[in-house]
């Protein structure tokens, strides 16, 4: 009872603070199977705010941005506001894009897990976190290259983002057709397609997959994954994973992504923190529609670095875990 209780505090938090849920407003909740409590106090807290709440669940999908039944891409689409506590992620689908273009407003938690409702991550002030979030993404805006490096000198990626808009991702959906997955509180920006060249070295989390424990290093050429150094068992598991999706397009870069949750850790077995902790980037790769890209694949991957150093046009914004705004 104590650990419901302690829940029902982050769940208040994401329908008032994040999502602005009103009375009278069609709220779905969409959980799988696997995250019916979780659920079930979103339906609970939604119901006493006077919402017209509805509950949705279906089995689990296999993987990130597998497409949904038909009847929730319905549902979705009709709703004013959505949650959805789910093992992956419903934001890289069709549904989902075609929801936000209706006005939908999504908080979403892919491999949600409780312990993200209890060990702290969603206890920040998503109005301070915002006004960071603006300034980098006005960098981004304006960016049209960017360089990425490690102390360590095994790190040397540039990226093409001209003409490319950010994607803020700050916990606060107000707007129609916002979306956001605490507790990875990011801003992200697509790459041109098949641009991004060198080497990075992946040392923090594989999103699927955890936090990475033998780091490794990965090389793009026109954009592309083309060699994975996969002799430890960190690089081993994203060559089988990628491998597994039998889909070209999983190897494209489609994102460039800041964590900015200061109380997001990696390695607490919650991808969103994984990809969340303040002074990380991320790379996607796969599927990148909602990025802005035109590349569509049957799924998307975030692979973590924990001490990059990054520069938009020349000038350091990211080094030592602190940005430069």
């Amino acid at each position: 009872m104590l650990e419901r209780m302690k829940m029902m505090k982050p769940v208040g938090v994401i329908l008032d603070q994040c999502l602005n849920l009103q009375a009278g407003e069609q709220f779905l909740v969409l959980a799988d199977t696997d995250n019916l409590r979780i659920g079930q106090m979103f339906a609970l807290a939604g119901q006493e705010r006077g919402a017209e709440t509805i509950f949705l669940t279906y089995s689990p999908r296999t993987r990130h941005g597998e497409e949904l039944p038909g009847i929730i891409a319905d549902a979705m689409r009709a709703a004013d506001a959505i949650v959805a506590p789910t093992a992956f992620s419903v934001n890289h689908t069709s549904a989902r894009k075609r929801a936000s273009d209706a006005g939908a407003r999504l908080i979403f938690f892919p491999g949600c897990r409780e312990e993200m409702f209890l060990d702290g991550c969603l206890d920040i002030d998503f109005t301070k976190q915002a006004e960071i979030i603006t300034d980098l993404s006005e960098i981004l805006e304006k960016g049209e290259h960017v360089h990425i490096a490690t102390d360590d000198g095994r790190t040397d990626l540039k990226i093409d983002i001209q003409g490319r808009h950010a994607v803020p991702q700050n916990g606060i959906c107000h707007e129609p057709g916002t979306i956001s997955p605490p507790p990875c509180i990011e801003t992200a920006v697509s790459p041109v397609e098949f641009t991004t060249e060198g080497v990075i070295c992946i040392d923090g989390a594989i999103v699927p997959g955890g936090e990475v424990l033998e780091p490794f290093d990965i090389r793009f050429e026109k954009g592309r994954i083309v060699e994975i150094d996969a002799s430890g068992k960190d690089g081993l598991l994203l060559k089988n994973l990628l491998s597994s999706y039998d889909d070209e397009n999983i190897y494209a870069h489609v994102e460039l992504g800041f964590g900015l949750n200061p109380r997001a850790r990696i390695g607490r077995g919650v991808e969103l923190e994984d990809e969340g902790e303040f002074g990380t980037i991320h790379l996607g790769i796969g599927n990148g529609i909602t990025f802005g890209s035109s590349i569509r694949a049957s799924g998307h991957i975030d692979l973590v670095v924990r001490h990059p150093i990054v520069a938009v046009d020349g000038k350091v914004v990211l080094q030592d875990r602190k940005l430069s705004l």
